[in-house]
């Protein structure tokens, strides 16, 4: 990604920290001025449901800290990825696609908790038209990230390996999970599910904009835990669901090595493989976790 680029993501990025920031400090400043009863929900229309006390709010201010740490985290290793010298070609450009993607969908997350911060402070409705946009907005991105990933390769080549893993039966290997890992972006999961559930339990009504984050979180956590490794006659499939496929002939590899390797990967795990392969004269690498480690690499050492 060049220079230029990379300046306005980065200014994308600090003007989502900066609106996360203030929509937790102002309302700290001025919390004296702020009524004691708020709007704490709104319906599909973005008309207030339910009112509560103040104190509420910070509820909604463990959110918005809560989203900004984890999105910068991803920005982070995006980035280094990206930018390291140690990644391959293939892994800087998908990282390219997927980089101002998160960025934009940070920018648009901030913005709409922001937005939600104000009406609740002044009390406002949200307005009919909140809740599509939101919806727009926070989807579109990834669904451009999947359709560049997608178009990778050529479609008569998509076509053959489609062919091919349609008549064949490959040798499934699912990808090992860290604990550590399984269980922070698990909790998360669950934490998020638990902000979208509880006011349907305590009011019988539904949050529709944290049911919308909600979903959002789940689309990009829940295919991570999918992600598996499929050996067939002539070829390697890696298939990361939402996040696309990678195809890897056999007589293109040309090193295979365990490694601890943290770049990211198609991986759950930090005990992973290297696959070093060429593909159309570049040399292109791709990190993999699968369970039983040792049997998957005979495996792959005999179709070698």
């Amino acid at each position: 990604m060049e220079e230029k680029y990379l300046s306005v993501f980065r200014k994308l990025h600090r003007l989502s920290l900066l609106i996360g920031a203030m929509s937790i400090v102002l309302p700290l400043v001025f919390w004296s001025k702020i009524p004691q009863k708020l709007p704490m929900h709104y319906n599909a229309a973005g008309v207030v449901d339910h009112w509560s006390d103040k104190s509420s709010l910070i509820l909604l201010f463990f959110v918005i800290a809560m989203l900004m740490g984890m999105m910068s985290i991803v920005v982070y290793f995006v980035k280094s990825n990206m930018e390291s010298k140690y990644s391959s070609q293939q892994n800087k450009t998908e990282m390219a696609i997927v980089y101002p993607m998160v960025i934009v969908m940070n920018l648009v997350l901030q913005c709409i908790f922001a937005y939600i911060t104000f009406c609740s402070v002044t009390c406002r409705h949200l307005g009919t038209w909140f809740l599509p946009v939101s919806l727009l907005a926070t989807f579109a991105p990834l669904g451009y990230m999947v359709y560049k990933v997608a178009g990778g390769k050529s479609k008569t080549e998509r076509e053959t390996y489609k062919q091919i893993e349609k008549e064949g039966t490959g040798i499934v290997y699912r990808t090992a999970i860290d604990l550590w890992l399984g269980a922070l972006l698990g909790g998360c999961e669950v934490f998020m599910l638990w902000l979208s559930l509880e006011p349907i339990f305590r009011r019988g009504q539904i949050d529709w904009a944290m049911l919308c984050i909600t979903i959002g979180m789940t689309v990009i956590i829940v295919p991570l835990f999918a992600i598996k490794y499929v050996l067939y006659p002539e070829h390697l499939l890696v298939s990361m669901c939402l996040y696309g496929k990678a195809r890897i002939r056999y007589k293109d590899i040309v090193e295979v090595k365990e490694t601890y390797n943290p770049l990211s990967g198609a991986a759950m795990s930090l005990r992973r493989i290297q696959i070093d392969y060429v593909e159309e004269g570049v040399h292109r690498m791709v990190l993999i976790s699968p369970v039983h480690r040792k049997q998957f690499l005979r495996e792959l050492d005999e179709r070698r």
